[in-house]
């Protein structure tokens, strides 16, 4: 054992200082029943000014779009005009405390916040913000912030469109999201099977089954009467989509209107030939698991309104998919089993902890909040997904415990997908660019801990760091199934992969599913998050308003961009770059230094990529923040 060896930082004063963090970090199984999440915040797990800030500044400008989206200009003549009668109008209903000072103070500093933006604003605003906690309670602040956000929304608009332009009154300040004019593309639609919010559901397959009985009538009608099923199946070029696990779920009404839950499946093509920038197609859909009168097969010559209407069933249990499975459950809930298994289990200068605990930066604190409003009963789930707050919660538990571990690693994913081969599928971004940044990751990883382990028996012999992997999986710690090696962590190896695996999730995976959300998914035209009409519409003939009926109200797609916007805005810290001084060990300096150049010719490799390519750019290393913290 070298003496830079973990097992040598364990003393008696370490073992004391992680009972006492365990009493900090105790773990709760009935907030997302039966998910391991911490059970009372700790106060270092708080989110800091600087985040604050930065969330300040997305708030603002979605504040002021639905300020002038639902109330209009009531005759003054400036927006700070217009946020002054905004004020006076909480203080009259009883939405703001009044308290003389607290008045002259919102009424001074909070136009300028708004309408100027964050500067030295910000402190005097937060110097407001704890007057009124001071002399109100935290749950008088509470209240008044849900209170001027219900204020906020009075007079909003409502009801199903009548021509999709009505989608754009929503911005009048921030402009129509750049989807607006290309979603109803079918390479747009398809493009988003490989390089959009939710890129991790297309499998290859050889041939239809009976469930979905795609014909050689429907292939040849969309790829041409020189190619065929079969040929495409043996070929490596058919692709499905298959969104089963909706099947039975039951619908939501929360707040006021029938939604509907589908269970699609989607059959995607590669044209024959050898380019190497061949797309996938979308070929036909069915929107049920059962073929038959009430789900026939639509392709794009079942009529304009046909088509679109069965795109948009997919892009919604797509997007119903994302939210608690690959965002909430695979990227949050998965990293913050492994924030409490770290902080209990390895002491504080432990080489792995120290490696991983940038990467846990308000991971807690996102987590928490999601729990306590997002997810919850009446929360922006429950609000504007298909199904009720139970079944998507119920849902978010499946995906994390049908998430072996040892399954999710990068490479392993893509090869159970069948996705894999680049010569097969030789455009999927979110698979090119994700490699690139794993390999870079894990080649850091290797380098910094080869520093402390030197064989596979330092590895064996280290105790807290096989305490650390027991605690991860058992049923009382974090729940993680499929992990270590028989139960505890033999290799190197292993460590290396498995250290990967949470700082890639915690880092670029997150990012490739949080920051799509405000670019293709804030848009409810482009990608309404429920579907209101039922999917045996079909049947019969599908009319325009049929679609437009199917799409969100008005006031669900407000709120579903002030989410999303706001979810898909906060870049907090970005990967790769480490607190200053973080790393005593000076050995650690230059292999950091190599991290860091090898993320910039990542991100030389991608640009360079996108310029032959339809632009991806969630993976660029300059996006990717270092911890989930939104």
């Amino acid at each position: 054992m070298t003496a830079s060896s973990p097992n040598n930082l364990i003393s008696l004063p370490v073992t004391t200082s992680l009972e006492v963090t365990r009493q900090e970090y105790q773990y709760n199984y009935t907030h997302i029943p039966a998910i391991a999440m911490v059970d009372e915040l700790p106060p270092a797990e708080r989110f800091t000014t600087n985040w604050y800030f930065l969330l300040a500044q997305q708030l603002r400008e979605i504040f002021i779009n639905t300020l002038i989206t639902n109330r209009g200009n009531r005759g003054s003549k400036s927006l700070r005009d217009d946020v002054k009668m905004f004020i006076w109008e909480a203080l009259l209903k009883g939405a703001i405390p009044f308290n003389i000072s607290i008045i002259a103070r919102l009424l001074q500093i909070v136009p300028q916040f708004l309408i100027k933006g964050i500067s030295k604003d910000f402190r005097e605003l937060d110097d407001l913000l704890f007057s009124i906690l001071r002399e109100n309670g935290l749950v008088i602040l509470r209240d008044t912030l849900n209170q001027v956000i219900e204020l906020l929304y009075e007079g909003h608009p409502t009801g199903h469109v009548t021509n999709l332009k009505d989608y754009e009154k929503l911005f009048p300040v921030i402009g129509v999201p750049a989807i607006g004019k290309t979603f109803q593309e079918d390479e747009v639609f398809a493009y988003m099977r490989v390089a959009g919010y939710n890129p991790v559901m297309i499998e290859r397959v050889t041939n239809m089954s009976d469930r979905f009985p795609v014909t050689d009538e429907h292939y040849q009608g969309v790829m041409g009467t020189d190619d065929s099923l079969k040929a495409a199946g043996e070929e490596g070029r058919l692709y499905l989509a298959d969104y089963g696990i909706f099947e039975g779920a039951i619908n939501g009404t929360f707040p006021h209107e029938q939604k509907y839950v589908y269970a699609p499946l989607a059959l995607f093509a590669l044209p024959k030939g050898s380019s190497p920038t061949r797309l996938i197609r979308p070929v036909a859909i069915q929107c049920g698991q059962t073929p038959g009168p009430d789900y026939p097969i639509i392709t794009p010559n079942s009529g304009k309104y046909a088509w679109l209407f069965a795109k948009t069933v997919v892009q919604i249990a797509d997007a119903n998919f994302h939210e608690p499975v690959t965002h909430l459950a695979r990227t949050h809930l998965l990293v913050g089993a492994f924030v409490m298994a770290t902080y209990r289990q390895l002491p504080a200068t432990h080489p792995l902890r120290l490696l991983l605990r940038p990467h846990f930066e308000g991971t807690l604190a996102i987590n928490d909040a999601a729990q306590r409003i997002l997810i919850a009963p009446g929360g922006g789930v429950d609000r504007l997904l298909s199904s009720t707050i139970d079944n998507s919660r119920v849902l978010a538990v499946r995906g994390l415990q049908s998430y072996g571990f040892n399954s999710a690693m990068l490479r392993k994913q893509f090869q159970q997908r069948g996705v894999d081969d680049s010569n097969l599928l030789p455009v999927y971004p979110y698979r090119d660019d994700a490699l690139l940044v794993w390999d870079t990751i894990q080649q850091w990883v290797s380098d910094y801990l080869n520093l402390y382990y030197a064989t596979d028996q330092d590895i064996q012999n280290d105790t807290a760091l096989q305490a650390w992997a027991a605690e991860v999986q058992a049923y009382d710690g974090g729940r993680i199934s499929d992990f270590g090696e028989d139960g505890r962590i033999q290799t190197r190896e292993y460590l290396i992969d498995a250290a990967t695996l949470i700082i890639f999730t915690a880092s670029a995976q997150h990012a490739a599913v949080n920051f799509p959300q405000k670019d293709l998914m804030g848009y409810a035209a482009a990608l309404p998050l429920a579907g209101y009409l039922p999917a045996s519409t079909l049947k019969g003939e599908v009319s325009e308003q049929d679609y437009l009926n199917l799409l969100s109200p008005l006031n669900q797609a407000q709120r579903q961009y002030n989410l999303l916007g706001l979810l898909g805005s906060v870049y907090y810290n970005k990967l790769g770059e480490y607190p200053q001084g973080y790393f005593t060990d000076r050995r650690v300096s230059p292999l950091l230094q190599t991290f860091q150049n090898n993320l910039q010719q990542v991100e030389h490799k991608i640009n360079q990529r996108n310029l032959s390519r339809p632009t991806y750019e969630y993976l660029l290393p300059s996006r990717i923040p270092q911890s989930i913290n939104i």
